[in-house]
């Protein structure tokens, strides 16, 4: 008697639940960025689905759409490295691609890992190379499909003039700015009347004296004024004692008459001039301070404690050319910074802008200075500026002179820092930085992340 033949069983392949892994997973990445994932239709062509991107902070949906086409791996890729592998597709499936009128990635993945890797069909085949080789090579780094993509497939999903806004994102931030405090300002300003009419006949008379009387003072129509108490013997040749006149700092520095505010803040340069004398000096025609050239020249380093940790900077180095005549040719960099005092809700800080003086011999500006200078900054990044506002910022806190006069000197505190609710990928921003070759920041009240 004939056995009736069993009907095959259906079975779930290995190969159909690895591909849903693969998607499940670029679903749960897409979810993760707080944007939307629609899965295709049976009847679409090698796309397995739809990314609408939402901005992450405000769930605000930005009208911008990816589609994806999904292959999942189970063990290794091809060619692979602990830095790349490689993955072949057809020339038809790429031409296909190619002409969608949305954007599409190909997002590779191993699900047992949760490794992704994506690339943009559009960008990535623009070379014809790479469409006659069919292959792709992803960068595990660079082509990495995560959570953090999302600033990527945004600039990829949106055409250069669609001006679409994504708000900042969502994370604790302490931000340190080039804005140095100053914790303590001179108490009393003085007033006399000056017996001489110019600074230069000033200091005929006081730099004889010791020891040295300061210089935070100024003459302006015959008077003298400054933080130093002109009642004081040593000032009696250059004023009348007889009418030295005391006033409150707080009368000028919160005085709305233009030209007593400019004398105050003249009276804090030449004080924080006197503060830095002599290793750094401010040069009026340079409009900075800047480190003294060394006797012999040769470079410098000097140590001091940044934001987290201590180190030291190059202030002042030495650089030589050859020609081809066999002239030798010598110029000295110098580390510099512009300083600004500004009055910000009720207190003053001293601003704080990075630069450097190239001179030809350790004073006279170098006739390529502006050539040289800019050459720099397109190299410098970030974190270089940074750190040279950490170590102006440290240098200036410091006594130099522990012998100085210490009535009525500038003191200043920490540089002021901000906490805030939003702040910036650093990761894409380097990443960009890098592409774009970008120059250093040119500063004005400088924002940081603290370092």
């Amino acid at each position: 008697m004939a056995t009736a033949k069993l009907p095959r069983p259906k079975v779930h392949s290995e190969q159909a639940v690895l591909g849903q892994r693969g998607i499940a997973l670029i679903e749960d990445i897409v979810l993760q960025m707080r944007s939307g994932w629609c899965p295709g239709r049976a009847t679409e062509t090698g796309i397995d689905g739809t990314i609408e991107l939402y901005d992450p902070t405000t769930g605000t949906a930005l009208s911008q759409h990816l589609l994806v086409q999904s292959k999942a791996v189970a063990a290794s890729f091809d060619n692979e490295t602990a830095t790349h592998f490689d993955y072949p597709f057809s020339r038809r499936d790429i031409e296909y691609w190619r002409k969608s009128n949305v954007p599409v990635l190909l997002i590779v993945s191993r699900p047992s890992t949760r490794e992704a890797y994506w690339v943009s069909v559009s960008r990535y085949f623009s070379d014809p190379a790479r469409r006659l080789s069919s292959t792709v090579r992803f960068d595990k780094s660079l082509n990495r499909f995560s959570d953090q993509s999302f600033r990527d497939l945004l600039d990829h999903a949106a055409p250069a003039d669609a001006g679409v806004y994504v708000g900042p994102l969502a994370k604790e931030e302490r931000l340190v700015s080039n804005l140095l405090e100053v914790a303590s300002l001179p108490s009393k300003i003085y007033v006399a009347a000056a017996t001489v009419s110019t600074p230069k006949a000033a200091w005929q008379i006081l730099g004889s004296k010791r020891p040295r009387p300061g210089g935070c003072w100024i003459i302006k129509s015959r008077q003298l004024i400054g933080f130093h108490d002109f009642g004081d013997r040593e000032w009696a040749g250059v004023c009348d004692q007889g009418s030295v006149e005391c006033f409150s700092t707080s009368e000028w520095a919160e005085s709305n008459d233009p030209d007593r505010r400019a004398d105050f803040l003249d009276l804090l340069r030449r004080a924080l001039v006197e503060k830095l004398y002599p290793q750094v000096r401010y040069r009026r025609e340079f409009e900075c301070f800047l480190w003294s050239a060394p006797s012999p020249c040769k470079p410098v380093k000097a140590p001091y404690f940044g934001l987290k940790r201590e180190s030291d900077l190059t202030v002042f180095s030495v650089y030589t050319k050859t020609a081809k005549d066999g002239r030798v040719f010598t110029w000295y960099r110098h580390m510099a910074f512009e300083g600004k005092f500004r009055s910000i809700e009720g207190k003053w800080f001293l601003e704080i802008t990075p630069t450097y003086v190239f001179t030809s011999d350790g004073v006279r500006l170098d006739r390529f200075h502006a050539s040289r200078l800019a050459g720099i900054k397109r190299l410098e990044r970030n974190r270089a500026v940074v750190s040279q506002v950490a170590f102006w910022a440290d240098y200036i806190r410091r006594q130099h002179d522990l012998f100085a006069v210490q009535t009525n000197a500038l003191i200043f505190g920490e540089l002021a820092k901000f906490d805030l609710h939003h702040g910036v990928d650093d990761d894409l921003w380097l990443k960009r930085e890098d592409e774009a070759a970008t120059p250093a920041l040119s500063l004005t009240m400088g924002l940081f992340d603290e370092i």
